[in-house]
């Protein structure tokens, strides 16, 4: 038998399993992304095995995994996009460690690329994400995807608060012709000077 200390904890970090879990869920239905169609959604992360009996996974073994992680792949409804992927990792006592985007288009669009990676990182709904930080976000990226020449891959660092941003554009080659950008999206304490941030998320 649990004692009530141990019990607590083990409600506690299950909670903050399912908050996890709940957030990638609404993840998938709320990104503006109509040119996929994503898999149904597992309740277990796609790192574990419930081996048939996800209830009693969920109420004995969920609250103390560590470094679980949902990859989803998309299926491409549209010639133009021909992959679309999310990867939600987190770690341990189920913190948020990151979220990675990519896209993959036969053509470089930067407008395309801008909108829907910004769209994902809103959708994220990570804590101390703005709705005011959209727009900044969408210009940061779309100024990155059009860099020239664009034959040469990109990579840059943005931050909106605790939430630090980076973003690379790429030409592919060894799996076809077109264009890839991903974003990947961490939390973090410092500025991109190194500097440490005060509580409100603004370098001291």
């Amino acid at each position: 038998m649990f004692r009530r200390s141990e019990r607590q904890e083990a409600d506690e970090l299950r909670s903050r399993f399912i908050a996890n879990r709940e957030q990638v869920r609404s993840w998938l239905t709320d990104w503006d992304c109509p040119e996929v169609e994503w898999p149904d959604f597992a309740d277990v992360p796609h790192s574990c095995s419930a081996l048939g009996d996800e209830q009693k996974w969920l109420q004995l073994r969920a609250p103390f995994i560590t470094d679980y992680w949902w990859l989803f792949e998309g299926r491409s409804v549209t010639p133009d996009v021909t992959h679309v992927h999310g990867w939600w990792q987190f770690g341990q006592r189920h913190e948020f460690e990151k979220l990675d985007i990519e896209i993959r288009c036969t053509v470089l669009d930067p407008g395309y690329f801008a909108e829907k990676l910004a769209l994902a990182a809103h959708a994220a709904n990570l804590e101390g994400w703005r709705e005011d930080d959209l727009r900044p976000l969408y210009d940061w990226l779309l100024e990155g995807a059009d860099t020239r020449p664009i034959g040469h891959g990109v990579r840059g660092q943005q931050r909106a608060g605790f939430i630090l941003f980076e973003f690379r554009r790429w030409p592919l080659s060894v799996s076809g012709p077109g264009f890839a950008a991903q974003l990947n999206i961490k939390m973090t304490e410092t500025g991109l000077d190194g500097a440490p941030l005060d509580g409100d998320g603004r370098s001291t």
